[in-house]
C-alpha cells in the first residue's frame, strides 16, 4: 500500500492501543513479524475444546469481530485455511522460510467469516479538500 492509503492506515494503526499481557505482546510481534515479511509461523495453539496442538501455518492476514483477533493462515498441518484465535496462541515464532500467497478472500470461504470485508473508514480518514475563499 503506497500514498494516501498508506498514510490513512498509518494514522488510523496510530490511533488503536492495547494492553497486552508479556506472552500477548511476544505473539503479537511474532505474527506481525510473519504477516510483513511473508514468513512460514510455528505456533502452539490450543483450540475451544482445550485441545492443545503444534501448527506450522503460512500467515494470509488478521481478522477481527466480536472484539476478538484472527490469525487467519494456511494450516499445514490441516492442509486447510484456518483461523487461530491470537489470545489462544501460547507462543508464536517466525522461521526463515518464506511462506507461500494464499488469498485471506479465499481462506475465509466456507467459514463464519466469509462475510468479512476490508475496512472501508481507511479511505475516509482525509480531511475534506477546503473550498476556496
Amino acid at each position: 500500500m503506497t500514498g494516501p492509503a498508506s498514510a490513512a492506515a498509518q494514522e488510523l494503526a496510530a490511533r488503536i492501543v492495547t494492553l497486552p499481557t508479556r506472552s500477548d505482546c511476544e505473539v503479537r510481534t511474532a505474527v506481525e513479524q510473519a504477516l510483513a515479511h511473508n514468513l512460514v509461523l510455528r505456533l502452539s495453539y490450543t483450540d475451544a475444546a482445550g485441545h492443545e496442538s503444534d501448527r506450522v501455518v503460512e500467515p494470509a492476514g488478521l481478522l477481527t469481530a466480536d472484539g476478538r483477533w484472527y490469525l487467519i493462515a494456511w494450516c499445514r498441518t490441516r492442509r486447510a485455511g484456518r483461523g487461530f484465535r491470537l489470545d489462544r496462541i501460547a507462543a508464536a515464532a517466525p522461521t526463515s522460510e518464506q511462506a507461500q500467497p494464499h488469498n485471506l478472500t479465499e481462506l475465509l470461504l466456507g467459514s463464519a467469516a466469509v462475510g468479512a470485508v476490508r475496512p472501508t473508514a481507511l479511505t475516509s480518514l482525509r480531511p475534506p479538500p477546503r473550498e476556496s475563499d
